[in-house]
């Protein structure tokens, strides 16, 4: 190779001897090495043996390898060809252009995925994947406050570990409550990212944030930048991402990232939508069963008026025998009538209120419960339901489910719970329902403490059990940070008596 030429050309150029050492590099090569010695070339086609006729480095196509510059990770592309008892290789850098395409691959994929899968959590786990991949970072999380306006739900998060990831919210407000300076927090205010560089020692440095230093210390990372999540000019929530070492977010980075940012957005938003979709039809339904029921049931209830004022004239009349069969007639004429409008009642109220278990049962309604929360929310369920719930439906049914459904909606809105058990079974003749939660310290407070400021949840709760003669109680559990809810009721219940309530 003939230095002065070889200084000409754009791109690295370099001789490689028959035990792989580079023996010659020209200008453009070590440009591209900033100067750290052309032995890190050597890194990218190994032993002495890959240097025959016939190996992998060799021949006409380009093969890509990574070396670290200054700590600084570099991809780079390279061809090698036999030249004189030597070989050439021409190296060029291509980390900038991979990246642009892994970054192009992930929005794509990321975009597929929204349109496609069912579970919230699921797609914004994948999203958070997707950026940790393109990018090389240490870890991504995905936070919005969509499911409940004072609380942050962490729906995504890779490269940390997810234990406490359900917690993030009240571990964050400890942090503030100790003078933390909640950078992330300022993005819902302003809708604009924030790029924070070396935010990693001054975390880790600073007691104010020990709530999280368990959650954020592994992997080690430097730079940090939190990109809003906007929904129709709304920021619905803040997309976190943490850099490693000798990384930094210029402003392409932020670029990918905040269509990331936007696609997260799409995916909260097609559920959201969803669900309108579902109440939406669900109140359609209502309305239409609110017409039917003036118009089947109106009549006959007037008709049942009528008789009751003839039949009341005939009794009190001073010429009616006790056993005048006219009497007696139009008594089983509005018995029948009676019946048949009671009956009409019960039916068109019952689908005015869709019932949750209706085909399924208890059982049914309760596993539907728990896959749902968590596709919306991503708290864990342990469900431990035993045997002829299948069989339990009706009013009881209903009653016991939303219970259990009310129980599941405090622990998920007012505590910072990542994990709830659910138990249902007959024992002993009774039906017993137990939720747990395991909500930490500033959890919800439903115990006794609480009873005499009862909201209407609570209090609906303990009417729904009571109805049936049962027991119903609010206490603590999981070592006394979490909270119990616990009822219980008779499997066997006189129906008529409660029918005449």
């Amino acid at each position: 190779m003939q230095s002065g030429n070889a200084d000409l050309w754009p791109v690295g150029l370099a001789l490689v001897d028959d035990s792989g050492k580079v023996v010659e590099i020209n200008a453009a090569g070590e440009e591209i090495l900033g100067g750290s010695g052309p032995s890190l070339l050597e890194g990218l086609w190994g032993a002495p043996s890959m240097l025959g006729e016939t190996g992998p480095a060799c021949g006409p196509g380009w093969s890509t390898g990574w070396i670290e510059v200054s700590g600084t990770p570099l991809e780079l592309a390279y061809r090698m060809q036999p030249s004189d008892g030597r070989h050439a290789v021409v190296f060029h850098d291509v980390t900038a252009r991979r990246q642009r395409e892994r970054r192009a691959a992930a929005v794509a994929r990321t975009a597929a995925r929204v349109a496609s899968e069912r579970s919230l959590p699921a797609t914004l786990n994948a999203l958070a994947r997707e950026i940790l991949q393109a990018d090389g970072l240490a870890g991504v999380q995905v936070l919005t406050n969509g499911y409940s306006e004072d609380k942050l739900h962490m729906l995504g998060m890779a490269g940390f570990p997810s234990a406490r990831s359900n917690s993030f919210h009240s571990l964050l407000m400890e942090c503030r409550e100790l003078g933390a300076d909640l950078r992330m927090l300022d993005v819902f205010e302003s809708g604009k990212p924030v790029v924070i560089p070396h935010r990693y020692a001054a975390i880790m440095s600073n007691p104010a944030w020990q709530p999280l230093h368990e959650l954020h210390r592994y992997p080690e990372w430097d730079a940090f930048a939190s990109i809003p999540i906007n929904v129709r000019q709304n920021t619905i929530g803040i997309l976190n991402v943490f850099v490693k070492p000798g990384k930094e977010i210029d402003d392409e980075a932020v670029d990918f990232l905040s269509s990331m940012a936007d696609q997260a957005g799409l995916a909260i938003d097609y559920a959201s939508l969803l669900e309108e979709e579902r109440a939406a039809a669900h109140r359609e339904e209502r309305q239409r069963l609110a017409r039917d029921l003036h118009d089947s049931v109106v009549q006959q209830i007037f008709s049942m008026g009528m008789l009751t004022q003839t039949l009341t004239v005939l009794l009190d009349g001073d010429n009616v025998a006790a056993g005048d069969p006219r009497a007696r007639s139009i008594t089983e004429e509005l018995g029948t009538i009676t019946g048949s409008v009671l009956k009409d009642l019960r039916g068109l109220v019952a689908q005015l209120r869709p019932s949750a278990i209706e085909g399924v049962g208890l059982h049914g309604g309760l596993t539907k419960l728990a896959a749902t929360t968590h596709r919306q929310t991503g708290v864990k369920f342990e469900l431990h339901l035993g045997p002829g719930l299948d069989d339990i439906d009706g009013e009881l049914g209903e009653d016991l489910y939303h219970v259990a459904a009310e129980a599941v909606h405090n622990a998920v809105k007012h505590s910072p719970a990542d994990l709830l058990d659910v138990r249902c079974a007959v024992e002993g003749g009774r039906i017993v329902l137990t939720v747990r939660d395991n909500g930490g310290p500033h959890g919800h407070d439903l115990t006794a403490a609480t009873a005499a400021q009862e909201g209407h949840g609570l209090g609906f709760m303990r009417q729904r059990i009571e109805r049936w003669q049962g027991s119903f109680e609010v206490g603590r559990s999981f070592g006394n940070v979490g909270t119990v809810v616990h009822a219980s009721v008779p499997f066997m219940v006189d129906n008529r008596f409660q029918e005449e309530e």
